[in-house]
This record gives C-alpha cells, structure tokens and sequence, in this order.
C-alpha cells in the first residue's frame, strides 16, 4: 500500500511539474490569407497576472522558412510591460500585441502561401489557470484590438558562429557598436581585406575637357594661404568631425591629380618654348658677332 502511495505522489508531482506547459493552438491554411492571421488567446489583459512564454514553430511552405519564434510579455499599468521576440528560424513577420475585449490578440501580420504552426506556452508563478490556454482561434482578418505593440526582433550570439552560406541583413550592421548612425555597416575597430571595391560616379575624366578650367596659381597660392587646404578636399576639422567618404575621396585626389598633371604639362610647353626662344636669341646673336680676322 505504501509503495502505491509513494508511485501516487511521483505521478502527481509530474504532472504538476508538466502543467506549466500548455499545447495552445495548432493552426494551418491550404491557400493565403487575405488580411494576416490573427491569433485569439485567452490570455486575460489583467494587470500582474501572466508571464507568458509562447513559442510558435512550423513551416511556410510557400516559401520555404522554418517559423522558430518565441515571444514573451508583462501586462502592467495597463500596457504590455517588456514585450519582446525573437527567432532561430528562417521567418521574421511583423508581430503585433494586442487587448482585444480583455483577452489578448497575437497578429501576424503576413500573408504567405500554405503555412503550419503550433503554438505552446510555459507560464509559473502568477496565479495561471488551464483554462487560459484552452479555446484559442484564428482568424484571417485585420488586427483587432487597442493596446497595440509592434514587437522588434532581438537576438543575441556569443561565441565563433559559422555561416557556410551568405549572410544578409534588411537592416543596418553594427560590429562592436550597436549605433550605427544610418549606415548599413558600422564598424567600431579595425578592418582588414584583400581588396575593397567601391562603386563611384562622375569619375573625374571632366578635367581633361577643353572647357574644363583649372585654377590660376596665383589664386591657388591665395586659397591655400586663407583655408590651409586644398579646393574642394575636406578640411582637417571637417574630417574629424565626419569621416572621410573613400569613393569620394579618391575621386577628389584624382582630380587634383589630373590638375596637377596639367599643370605640369603647362609648364613644360612654356619651358620647352622658352628654351626654343632662348636658343633662337643665342643663336641670332652668334650670327651678328664680328669675325676675328687672321694676322
């Protein structure tokens, strides 16, 4: 009798140790939806009475993506406290929160051919009931509700990873920097390659025009005297203050290239038709001299 008890106990406390996991919803669709799907759990909105965990996992046949998402939030205040997503999968749609009526809505808000999933919840320690993760629905309509919270993706590696494919981003790129100002790669470090291509136009071949105009050398004097730099090229403040743009760089120090070697052209002519004047006088000169005469 006392070993029946003792396999009694065991049992239970597996089951409870069981029922803070639910199998919420399994959903899919032989065609594509018009609007989105939305996701009606019966997830009270109440203030501190949930810690969710939700883990969607299936597959868009339509496209080929694995879906791996978890998402997790906090009803505080009246607002949805630390909402938050994230994926090991290949499909990232735009996710929604929101207080439909007291309950909560989860809106996909993505329209793709044949998808599957399933939806499991984990939830301890904040007076959860069973019946909040039995009856949930879908529905292929516009994203109903107020409260609403557009949740952005977040995903942190630590350690080497390995990508034996390419890598591709929709977003901006920070390495060891998580402002990246804008640009699609920033890089707060060192970097090193074996050939760096940037793409450029307007390169400047316009300097070997006819009507193009190179600046006199006296007023060049004048304008590196005033500025302390060159025509067109950034100062040193304005470099420190933005960086240097490489493609336009390279574009500017090639033109002053293509000027300065006009310039050196220029005066070579006036040299070469200096030196033929020269030789000319010397010569006229010559002629005009007396002859010594013989003893």
């Amino acid at each position: 009798m006392k070993k029946i008890y003792i396999l009694a106990c065991l049992i239970f406390l597996f089951v409870s140790s069981r029922a803070q996991s639910y199998e919420a919803l399994t959903y899919n669709l032989n065609g594509t939806p018009v609007n989105g799907v939305n996701i009606k759990t019966q997830l009270p909105f109440t203030n501190g009475s949930q810690m969710i965990s939700l883990k969607i996992e299936g597959y868009v046949y339509g496209t080929g993506e694995i879906i791996d998402l978890s998402v997790s939030w906090y009803i505080y205040n009246g607002i949805f406290r630390s909402p938050t997503i994230s994926t090991a999968g290949s499909y990232t749609p735009e996710v929604f929160l929101t207080n439909n009526n007291g309950f909560v809505n989860v809106f996909i808000n993505d329209k793709v051919y044949y998808q599957r999933f399933r939806i499991t919840a984990f939830a301890k320690g904040m007076g959860e009931q069973s019946s909040w993760f039995q009856g949930w629905t879908t529905a292929d309509e516009v994203m109903q509700g107020t409260q609403a919270v557009n949740l952005v993706y977040k995903n942190n590696f630590m350690g080497t990873v390995t990508n034996q494919g390419n890598l591709y981003s929709l977003g901006n790129v920070g390495i060891g920097t998580s402002d990246t100002k804008g640009y699609k790669l920033a890089v707060n470090g060192k970097i090193r390659a074996q050939e760096i291509k940037v793409e450029a136009t307007n390169w400047p071949d316009y300097v070997f025009d006819d009507s193009y105009k190179i600046m006199p050398l006296a007023e060049l004097k004048e304008y590196i005297g005033i500025n302390k730099h060159l025509p067109d090229v950034p100062s040193a403040k304005e470099v420190e203050l933005n960086g240097v743009n490489l493609g336009e760089m390279n574009k500017l120090l090639l033109k002053k290239v293509e000027e300065l070697t006009l310039m050196l052209i220029n005066q070579n002519d006036k040299i070469e038709s200096q030196d033929q004047r020269i030789n000319k006088l010397i010569s006229e000169m010559t002629d005009k001299s007396p002859r010594k005469t013989k003893k």
